[in-house]
């Protein structure tokens, strides 16, 4: 290991705080974790954590020593990926924060050409909220962040590399099914189930309201849930209407358990952004990754377009044959 080996372990307990995990993670016993942190303490003659009972937290050195840590694993890991093409077989760590949605349903597709150009990387995916997520990288404590809301930190690069809609699904034999499009005025017929209260999700699907002349309020909200899983689940057992990522809805779609239904207005849009601290870009597995995530940026919106493009055909279209219908009844 070219990163020294205290200092990891060090860094792993200060992750999370918990010598058991720790051990876990590092493939120890939770005394030579013990051990390991002792030493280091000895060797620089300060106290790198306090231990009140089972609660473990950082002295202020430890905290300070913490940013110095995470800035030698990330010149560790840039120069373990500079030495690759020479035949270094060194492991390399790369930590990922992302937004749920991202981290569920979109990052394991982009990560495989990464793995297999990489087969001694090791991937660390850290879920959590846009917030979390940003806070975690400018700790250093992940690599480069995926979010899924707006964001505007001055300390860190934001860009964005694609979209999801917040599709409207109902169950297939509800009485909305055949039909191409809703009013938001409609949804306050209808028990609907969405993300929790704060969630960018709910907070999108909100406004989208609000801008129709709808307040939430007026919704009948049957469930509220962290578990984008759980509202499509719930669709499909009937309970009600519900709002998820298109990137969610895939499985579902194809197996034919939910519909999307248009939305008047719609569809609501949210941008997909990459996060990273400032300065050049990354090089090796973060700076493949980015290289990724930029192709998909530029094949999605090749898809958009030609999307568009076929909608205004369609459009035209509509009107060309409407107006030929009122031609014909003038005529008569």
């Amino acid at each position: 290991m070219i990163e020294n080996f205290k200092l990891k372990v060090f860094r792993v307990v200060a992750d999370l705080l918990n010598y058991r995990r720790a051990g876990d993670e590092l493939h120890l016993s939770q005394p030579a974790v013990t051990a390991q942190i002792r030493s280091l303490e000895e060797s620089l003659g300060i106290a790198l954590f306090d231990r009140i009972g089972r609660e473990t937290s950082l002295t202020p050195a430890g905290t300070a020593l913490l940013q110095y840590v995470r800035q030698i694993e990330a010149i560790t890991n840039e120069a373990i990926a500079a030495l690759a093409p020479f035949g270094a077989q060194e492991g390399v760590e790369l930590s990922i924060g992302a937004s749920h949605t991202i981290a569920v349903y979109l990052l394991p597709k982009l990560l495989q050409h990464l793995v297999r150009d990489w087969p001694n990387l090791r991937i660390h995916i850290v879920g959590g909220s846009t917030h979390d997520v940003l806070q975690a990288l400018a700790a250093r404590q992940i690599a480069i962040a995926l979010i899924e809301a707006p964001a505007f930190r001055p300390d860190l690069k934001i860009e964005a590399f694609g979209e999801d809609e917040l599709t409207l699904i109902v169950k297939p034999d509800h009485r909305w099914a055949k039909k191409n499009m809703i009013g938001a005025a409609e949804l306050v017929q209808e028990k609907i189930l969405l993300r929790e209260v704060g969630s960018g999700m709910r907070q999108f699907v909100e406004q989208y309201l609000e801008r129709n002349g709808v307040l939430r309020q007026q919704l009948r909200i049957l469930i509220d849930t962290n578990s984008i899983e759980g509202i499509i689940t719930g669709v499909e057992a009937g309970l009600g209407i519900g709002f998820v990522p298109r990137l969610a809805l895939e499985k579902a779609l194809n197996q034919g358990s939910v519909k999307e239904i248009r939305l008047e207005n719609g569809p609501i849009r949210r941008e997909l952004s990459i996060a990273l601290l400032n300065g050049p870009d990354p090089r090796g597995p973060i700076g493949q990754l980015l290289e990724t995530l930029r192709e998909y940026s530029a094949s999605h919106r090749r898809t958009a377009a030609n999307v568009e493009t076929k909608q205004a055909l369609r459009n035209v279209i509509v009107i060309e044959d409407e107006s030929g219908e009122d031609h014909q009844g003038a005529a008569s």
